[in-house]
């Protein structure tokens, strides 16, 4: 217990037989619960946790029948912590790569400001990052910046971090039908919490990288994370913008890629004409495609505005 808190610690767990072991034994003692979910491991990960599990009171140990995928695998964590009643669950990585040390710092922000949801930045400590590799640095950039407009939290950073806390009230409002049961985790987790308008916060930590040996391959994952943040952007102003509240965003989004992609389109069968039939058409029938293009334009630029207004801020 934390400040008479519970405490939980969700832990997705995938052929981790070599730093499941440290990743929990150096969690903290003021920790309730650690509760590790074995997602189909290939390996002994599963054998090495219930040997733990036999000293470690703590320990709770879920197995899915089979590999499904990260996200699922957190989602079972978390509702694990939730059905316990836990006041505060944290996630962290079994690979030894959140630091322990910093759960603390995140639920005194989580408890002192009333927020829904602590999560670690890497990207504030320049020479902790240098550990990181370059390729998943550049791409960590790419799909956060890409994150901000699609899940509405302009103010977050490293989205891809999956280590933070969340408070027991958020997970029992959480849709987490909403969020995917693989890779895409974090990102459609952050377009979950966005539909719900929880106030979520960054907090520094340093880069981890040790034994742990990444698989990741970058342009297929950016490209699946920016293809699921396209498809969760609009599904956010769908449910935010048009059917928990409607609000102008929605009206000057559509309406601002109605009018502009109208005014492109007629700007380049303008242009089409004069190149290859040599009509140079009038003033007037050029503003009929001028106004709506820049119509639209500033539409989508008042909506931008807007959200960017409208982000729950700490």
């Amino acid at each position: 217990m934390y400040r008479g808190f519970t405490v939980a610690v969700a832990i997705p767990a995938y052929n981790e037989e070599r730093l499941i072991t440290k990743t929990v034994e150096t969690m903290p003692d003021y920790v309730d619960c650690v509760i590790v979910t074995n997602d189909g491991s290939t390996d002994s990960t599963l054998e090495v946790l219930n040997r733990l599990a036999e000293d470690n009171k703590k320990l709770v140990v879920l197995d899915n029948d089979q590999n499904r995928g990260v996200g699922y695998t957190v989602v079972r964590g978390l509702k694990e912590g939730r059905e316990r009643r836990m006041d505060l669950v944290a996630v962290m990585a079994a690979d030894a790569q959140c630091d322990p040390s910093y759960l603390e710092k995140m639920c005194d922000v989580l408890i002192d400001e009333k927020l829904d949801y602590v999560k670690a930045n890497r990207y504030n400590n320049l020479d902790a990052l240098r550990a990181m590799p370059a390729f998943r640095r550049i791409g960590n950039v790419v799909i956060t910046i890409v994150n901000k407009f699609a899940t509405g939290y302009y103010s977050i950073f490293d989205s891809q971090n999956g280590y933070g806390v969340f408070s027991l009230a958020t997970l029992d409002r959480l849709p987490f039908e909403l969020v995917g049961q693989r890779y895409d985790y974090e990102n459609t987790l952050l377009l979950a919490m966005s539909v719900i308008n929880a106030r979520i916060k960054d907090h520094p930590v340093p880069a981890v990288y040790g034994d742990e040996v990444s698989s990741i391959k970058l342009l297929p994952t950016i490209y699946r994370a920016l293809r699921v943040l396209f498809v969760g952007f609009w599904r956010r102003i769908y449910y935010k913008y048009v059917i928990f509240d409607f609000h102008p965003v929605a009206l000057f989004l559509v309406g601002g890629l109605l009018l502009g992609t109208i005014g492109f389109a007629f700007g380049l069968v303008l242009a089409g004409l004069r190149i290859f039939a040599g009509d140079s058409p009038s003033s007037g029938t050029v503003m009929l495609a001028v106004l709506p293009f820049l119509t639209g334009l500033q539409l989508l630029l008042t909506a931008l505005i807007l959200d960017v207004n409208n982000e729950k801020r700490p």
